[in-house]
């Protein structure tokens, strides 16, 4: 027996002794921190969670703002999410052994389908309004930093990964700012040159080759029985569920994916399945994908410096850029467009609470480090920079566009959230 296999049944074997059955309470306890908790990193901005009003202490102006941000609300990536339920629920229909609940859902997935064929992964609708959103926003928070009185210039950096939802959101995002701000000079870069940094997918993939067993064997042990669904969906005595549903807990997740993600594609009038699942198991299915991703892209013990090495990386380069605006003064604005995976380890490495729980208790995870509020669609990390008379500097960190106070080490911060630079970034510096 390998030691990967020896760590996998070790705690897969403290989870379901940790887990026996889910509770009645965890759904209650979700449901009151954010009622779309289940919909994992498929939850589209929650702008509506926004708390961005401590006034800057007197003198300070804003001058520089750098942004790190995932793309946009999405069509589900790859065409088996959508394929593999259609193809079982079109053969049970035609057979005549669906339930009427069963038959819903058919007539759904039918229009879900056939809005997602050929866009697997692509920005939709939601997603580029979720960007114009957040440039709106940005921009009348912050309109001096991209103002032109005085003959000033004010001038705006973008890169983007070569994934064209990225780019789409890249370029949605610049749209509005555009219009707000028709004088600032924007510039749009999606270039293999920046990989290194929003996009470092060879050390991810080499992380993923330890973790994803692991991660798929908790995701499995912490699964609800699907049996109720199974039951709910098919007559009794169904021939396609009896043989083509060859595994019913994976059959069960996939439905919960598709289901989560329809939020991000709320064009096509049909923004959820709630209606195949109890709140235990949407509270349970939240949970168990929720320590999937955890192990996967999260700060779990067992993989945490090799996660945060992925993201180091970028917070040199976010280091670097503000150093370089602050002593040349012609750049008031760089914006990234990277993906989950990218800030997943990023808001761990920077310290923000919400994202850097560190444990190898996968059972603690979802109350600690729940992924729908970790990385949401459009989840963005912001440094906004202010600066008095005198020079002296200080910086703002938003996550979703809420205030964060970052740990002790970061310097005791000014008017409860502003830092001085020089203390955040010697304690940036310190994760490098």
């Amino acid at each position: 027996m390998t030691v990967l296999t020896r760590t996998i049944l070790a705690a897969v074997s403290a989870l379901v002794c940790a887990t026996m059955a889910v509770q009645a309470q965890d759904a209650e306890f979700f449901k009151k921190s954010d009622s779309l908790y289940y919909l994992d990193i498929y939850r589209p901005y929650p702008s509506e969670m926004i708390s961005n009003t401590t006034p800057a202490p007197k003198g300070y102006k804003p001058f520089y703002i750098s942004h790190i941000g995932r793309h946009g609300s999405r069509w589900n990536a790859v065409a088996y999410m959508y394929e593999r339920p259609l193809n079982i629920f079109l053969k049970a229909h035609e057979a005549g052994e669906l339930t009427p609940l069963g038959e819903r859902f058919h007539d759904d997935w039918l229009k879900i389908s056939a809005d997602a064929k050929d866009r697997y992964g692509d920005l939709s609708p939601l997603g580029a309004q979720e960007h114009k959103g957040i440039a709106k926003r940005m921009y009348e928070s912050y309109p001096e930093v991209f103002s032109s009185r005085g003959g000033k210039k004010s001038r705006v950096e973008c890169r983007s990964t070569v994934v064209p939802r990225c780019i789409l959101s890249m370029a949605s995002f610049v749209e509005e700012l555009s219009r707000l701000a028709p004088d600032t000079e924007i510039t749009m870069e999606a270039s293999k040159a920046n990989a290194y940094y929003l996009a470092p997918y060879a050390s991810l993939n080499s992380i993923k080759g330890t973790s994803k067993p692991l991660s798929d064997s908790v995701r499995r042990a912490n699964m609800p029985d699907p049996e109720r669904l199974i039951a709910s969906l098919f007559k009794s005595g169904s021939k396609v569920a009896a043989e083509d549903i060859k595994n019913p807990k994976e059959f069960m997740f996939d439905m919960y994916m598709g289901g989560a993600i329809l939020h991000a594609t709320n064009h096509v009038g049909i923004t959820t399945l709630e209606y195949l699942f109890t709140d235990e198991e949407l509270a349970q299915l939240a949970k168990c994908s929720t320590m999937r991703r955890y192990i996967l892209t999260g700060p779990s013990e067992r993989f945490l410096e090799n996660i945060l090495d992925t993201s180091r990386p970028l917070l040199r380069n976010v280091i670097e850029t503000a150093d370089r605006a602050i002593a040349k003064g012609d750049e008031q604005a760089t914006l990234r467009f990277a993906h989950d995976v990218n800030l997943i380890p990023f808001i761990a490495l920077m310290g923000i609470r919400e994202g850097s729980y560190v444990s190898d208790d996968y059972a603690s995870v979802p109350a600690n480090w729940l992924a729908s509020r970790v990385s949401p669609m459009g989840t963005n990390v912001q440094l906004i920079f202010f600066r008095n008379k005198k020079g002296d500097i200080l910086v703002k960190v938003l996550f979703c566009e809420r205030e964060q106070v970052l740990d002790e080490k970061a310097g005791t911060p000014v008017n409860g959230v502003y830092y001085r630079w020089t203390d955040l970034k010697k304690y940036l510096e310190s994760k490098l």
